[in-house]
């Protein structure tokens, strides 16, 4: 066994226990003695029997995920003390910005000082407020509250409690008396930062009418709010929700159809890949640099690394890696933040399972002249026009997020293989265009208007298609899926994936799965 599969199978090991004890509320004591299990098999077969050797230390590694995630239970906030217990008077900063939703309009609130029934406290913590569209506070505004706290109701379908503890939050508050008690305690960076975000969401809705200005603001900012009820609803129904959450996934689309791009006008190979990547961190930056997105710029670059090596697969530590540090920081986002899920998942599928797929509907003579992001200008060109190329990489996202579509969506859309591969070859232009109209709008507004034409005819032909699909009879079926199955499913298709190199012989099998 190679150091670069122990490597790996360390970093899965941890992000296992953290995975297994999100769901499954499990003992310490068990896990203190799965810890003292892999030190013995470690310590033991020291010398002898390597494979046993590090069977123990994924053993540490599976308890020390667990034990990371235990440990969030002992976050700092003293305001969910204050649950449940009757009007409360706090003070606070709003630390985020705002989520403006249809009816109302959500404050992540930074609470500093607190007052219950006229004793005050000092404390720490960060709670979710519930209020009015108007009158509207911004970032860095500081707030004076007057309401009851409130612990996060979960349902039979969704644990809202553990959603929000993601964020650290475990109190919630609706509807309170608010004052405004002073602005600009905030974060300067991330306040012009904010700026910028906003200056571009105003010039996507002066440049796009909607719903297209809507979609755009999905497709590059992740934002869902804007969008239709009638239209989120064909998204799901057609399988196509996930081109509207910032992830790694969008993120690499990005980044395959700039490096290709720059190709296609002969730029060098090594001047693509750090143009690539300066506009990737132009565009986390232009959308706020918020958490979520700067995860899916990370997975995003490693996918641009792995093609500026030549191989996908070469770069498959650093991208589990990188899932592992992330899973370290926030330990709660393995299994409450979709947009993580889908920016892990759809890069290991590219990583992993695109190239299986090549080799069954690519034909070896144009393989070797297509790898993403280093080809000339003709193979670039006659590889696009590949169907077959285009299924093999529709299907290999779709493959590896299908299960996490299921399992927040609560339905299997049926019509989504035919769906995605009508839309996905087209969202990389889409994103592009509408970036650079919105972007160029910020300055003039009738060029970004001019440009923006382009993108809007993308945009309504993937509206329309979306729209006419989901009206097709079975286009999605009700199916409840829950994490064992999806477990089990991925168990699966681990398996096929190492049985299906091991049977080609390629270069991916050789190194290990």
């Amino acid at each position: 066994m190679s150091k670069s599969q122990v490597f790996l199978f360390l970093c899965l090991s941890f992000i296992l226990g953290v995975f297994i004890q999100s769901l499954v509320d499990l003992p310490q004591l068990l896990w203190l003695g799965i810890l003292i299990l892999g030190v013995m098999a470690a310590t033991i077969w020291w010398g002898r029997h390597s494979k046993i050797v590090v069977i123990g230390f994924c053993l540490m590694m599976l308890a020390a995920g667990a034990w990371r995630y235990l440990s969030t239970y002992d976050v700092d906030n003293s305001i969910r003390q204050f649950n449940d217990q009757g009007k409360i008077t706090l003070t606070g900063v709003i630390s985020e910005e705002p989520d403006v939703r249809s009816d109302n309009i959500k404050y992540k609130v930074a609470g500093r000082q607190y007052e219950l029934m006229g004793k005050p406290f000092v404390g720490v913590g960060t709670i979710l407020v519930v209020a009015k569209k108007y009158p509207a506070y911004q970032y860095g505004d500081k707030i004076a509250i007057v309401g009851k706290l409130q612990t996060p109701k979960s349902s039979e379908d969704f644990d809202y409690q553990k959603y929000l503890a993601k964020d650290d939050i475990y109190s919630i508050v609706y509807y309170p008396e608010i004052e405004l008690a002073g602005s600009g305690q905030s974060n300067w960076l991330m306040t012009k930062l904010l700026v910028v975000k906003n200056k571009f969401k105003d010039s996507i809705s002066r440049t796009l009418s909607e719903p297209q200005g809507a979609f755009l603001g999905g497709l590059l900012l992740g934002e869902k709010r804007g969008l239709p009820p009638d239209l989120m609803v064909s998204f799901s129904r057609t399988g196509t929700t996930h081109i509207i959450a910032l992830s790694g996934y969008n993120i690499t689309i990005i980044a395959v159809a700039l490096m290709a791009l720059f190709n296609f006008f002969l730029v060098r190979r090594q001047i693509s890949f750090w143009l690539s990547v300066g506009i990737i961190v132009l565009f986390v930056l232009v959308t706020g640099a918020a958490a979520s997105a700067v995860r899916a710029a990370v997975m995003g670059i490693l996918v641009l690394l792995a093609q500026q090596v030549g191989r996908l697969y070469q770069i498959r530590n650093a991208l589990v890696l990188a899932g592992a540090i992330m899973v370290y920081l926030n330990p709660r986002v393995l299994v409450w933040d979709l947009g993580f899920q889908l920016s892990f998942a759809a890069t290991l599928g590219l990583v992993y399972i695109l190239p299986i797929l090549q080799k069954w509907f690519i034909p070896d003579e144009d393989e070797k002249k297509f790898v993403y992001g280093q080809v000339n200008a003709k193979a670039f060109v006659k590889s696009l026009k590949s169907v077959k190329l285009i299924l093999a990489t529709t299907l290999a996202a779709q493959i590896a997020v299908l299960p996490l579509l299921v399992i927040n969506f609560g339905q299997l859309s049926l019509i989504a293989p035919l769906a995605n591969l009508l839309i996905l070859p087209l969202i990389p232009i889409t994103m592009f265009f509408g970036f650079m109209a919105a972007t160029l709008g910020i300055f003039w507004v009738v060029a970004g208007q001019t440009l923006g034409w382009l993108a809007w005819l993308f945009l309504t032909y993937e509206i329309k298609i979306t729209e006419w699909l989901a009206t097709i009879p079975l286009a999605a079926v009700e199916f409840r899926w829950s994490w064992l199955g999806g477990g089990i499913y991925y168990a699966i298709l681990i398996w096929l994936i190492w049985r299906l190199n091991k049977k080609q012989k390629t270069l991916v099998g050789r190194t290990g799965v």
